[in-house]
């Protein structure tokens, strides 16, 4: 039983990774592309595109991957 409930969460977290990096990698793509060819423009964008990509991920994703860490921990003992 042990195992199967490791083997869950361990997926979930996998889960949970590759999405956000699909949604975050794509959707810059994907709005990068509609930015006008400004080069001044496209560096704002690029600064605060990482800016909030970067503080959702510290202040959301990973404490919820530390969460999922710590129930694959404890489910081990």
């Amino acid at each position: 039983m042990k195992i199967k409930n490791i083997n869950v969460y361990s997926f979930i977290k996998f889960i949970l990774i590759a999405g956000v990096l699909i949604l975050f990698l794509g959707s810059f793509f994907k709005l990068y592309i509609s930015v006008p060819n400004n080069l001044s423009i496209k560096i704002v964008f690029i600064i605060l595109y990482l800016w909030f990509t970067v503080g959702i991920n510290v202040n959301f994703i990973m404490p919820l991957i530390g969460i999922i860490d710590k129930e694959i921990n404890h489910r081990k003992r």
